[in-house]
């Protein structure tokens, strides 16, 4: 029996994840923040994000956010592709302890007639799409290309006798994440969409609230999710920057009610509210 496809679409609008710099600073170790930032990334994956914006909500967290921005493009290219995509930094030392995000365009399982999945252009139409040699595939160079660095395309496995590939349509597979970096929590905020500010003082959100939202989102093209840090809500840290969060949001719910614990970590409260708004967004 021939191995299963793997093969998901992007959704129909952008879905944007907010989420402060200082995030990984909770933890002193180089290797548990690297541990964090992968964790947030695979769910970022999972429920097909588009774009995870990094702000910067304290001085001390300006250069966490260009750190996660390495280790969370690092973890978009296929693994048979970075080491001709990244260059030996700093920040990819424990890059070991990221888990896989095995997104369709990842060649999980082996090649499969069919599948979609990560090349990269080596020059003219000839790209490597980790097959163990190179493949002259025509008219790749306008193929879509995926987030994150180097030179990059999404190639399709039309049969494997005779190997022939094609390039991929627009839309016709999810890619994974794109990694925005913005100074500020304002800045974060103005992209365009409606934004859903989540906070513990926020109106408890049910399905009708969350299904306003989808519409919403729906109707103009994309949503915004913002997460506070791991010591200051989205409210504090906007009171902070000068602003009130309510002028600068379009929702401000609490998506997690009735907590059994002390807090709700940055990742828990992410899975949580993308949990509920997955079904909802298509």
């Amino acid at each position: 029996m021939p191995s299963r496809v793997f093969r998901v679409p992007p959704r129909g609008l952008r879905l944007l994840v907010a989420v402060a710099a200082s995030y990984g600073l909770a933890e002193r170790s180089p290797l548990l923040r690297a541990y964090k930032w992968g964790v947030l990334g695979r769910l970022l994956a999972v429920f097909r994000v588009s774009d995870l914006v990094v702000y910067v909500d304290e001085p001390a967290a300006a250069s966490e956010a260009e750190r996660a921005r390495r280790l969370l493009e690092y973890m978009v290219v296929a693994p048979y592709l970075r080491r001709a995509v990244f260059p030996m930094l700093p920040e990819l030392r424990y890059a070991g302890v990221l888990p896989p995000l095995q997104l369709p365009t990842h060649g999980v399982g082996g090649v499969k007639a069919g599948e979609c999945r990560e090349a990269l252009l080596l020059g003219g139409d000839v790209v490597d799409a980790g097959l163990g040699e190179p493949v002259r595939v025509p008219g790749v160079s306008r193929a879509p290309r995926p987030p994150g660095p180097g030179r990059r395309v999404v190639v399709c496995v039309e049969s494997l006798e005779p190997l022939r590939l094609r390039p991929a349509r627009p839309g016709e597979v999810y890619m994974g994440y794109r990694v925005l970096l913005r100074r500020s929590l304002r800045g974060a905020l103005g992209l365009g969409v409606p934004v859903l500010a989540t906070s513990r003082l926020g109106r408890v959100a049910g399905q009708r609230e969350l299904a306003s939202v989808a519409e919403a989102a729906r109707r103009r093209g994309g949503l915004l999710v913002a997460f506070g840090s791991p010591s200051s809500g989205l409210a504090e840290i906007a009171s902070r920057e000068g602003f009130r969060l309510e002028d600068a949001v379009d929702w401000v719910y609490n998506t997690v009610p009735g907590q059994g614990t002390l807090t709700v970590r940055v990742e828990e409260a992410l899975a949580a509210t993308l949990a509920q708004l997955n079904p909802l967004l298509g």
